[in-house]
């Protein structure tokens, strides 16, 4: 259609020509991805240790529940956007803020699954434990968790996605590096051809990040996959 119609390239580019600038580019646009998946792998890991310490915290205490889950919910109604500005003031122009942005971005919905999870798990169960005499630990390590799992990688799966975004939205503000700084100095010179590449790679890298995911979540829940063979998987 772009051939048909003869839109200029500065609107919307060619799919040949989105590739043959990734190609010929490459040097520029990888140098600027591996910015990128610093912060995406940073800040993803960030808000998955924070998001599960907070799950677990919100499931075993009633006032923290109470008194921090109406926060955390209230904190997502604020614009990232908005908050970028500060944290660069806070922490200066460097990787934290774009780490912590990131973080923020992706931990909410992780919080929920895990709390989702961890309280799906049916009063009966806990009971039958209690009764073969096992404590608080053995209850949470042995049921409660690996019930949540599928809440859990469900949530980790949003989170990945959502880290590519923050990680990018975080470059808009601050930066002087990653492919969102790169995209952002592209736009304003009018080379729409590398903006398209550079989103090209950052939605590739956002699937190879969710399937990442998803080969974990087969890895640790062999009982509703199926036995994960990692030999057959390699073609050995």
């Amino acid at each position: 259609l772009v051939r048909v119609l003869g839109v200029p390239t500065y609107v919307l580019p060619t799919p040949s020509a989105i590739v043959a600038k990734i190609f010929l580019d490459r040097a520029i646009i990888f140098a600027q991805l591996g910015v990128t998946l610093f912060e995406i792998v940073t800040g993803y890991a960030l808000a998955s240790v924070v998001g599960f310490c907070l799950g677990v915290v919100i499931v075993y205490s009633n006032a923290f529940r109470r008194g921090v889950l109406p926060l955390i919910v209230a904190s997502q109604t604020i614009p990232v956007i908005a908050i970028a500005p500060v944290l660069v003031i806070w922490f200066g122009y460097n990787d934290v803020p774009r780490i912590l942005i990131t973080a923020l971005v992706a931990f909410f919905p992780l919080t929920v699954s895990i709390v989702t999870g961890l309280q799906a798990t049916e009063l009966e169960f806990i009971n039958f434990f209690r009764s073969l005499n096992a404590n608080g630990l053995q209850i949470f390590l042995k049921l409660r968790l690996p019930a949540a799992l599928p809440n859990i990688f469900a949530g980790l799966k949003v989170a990945s996605t959502l880290a590519v975004i923050g990680a990018t939205i975080s470059e808009w503000v601050g930066a002087s590096a990653g492919l969102g700084y790169l995209m952002s100095q592209d736009s304003a010179q009018i080379n729409t051809t590398r903006v398209f590449a550079s989103l090209v790679v950052l939605g590739l890298c956002g699937m190879a990040f969710f399937a990442i995911v998803g080969l974990f979540e087969r890895l640790f829940m062999p009982w509703i996959y199926g036995r994960f063979n990692l030999r057959r998987l390699i073609g050995r």
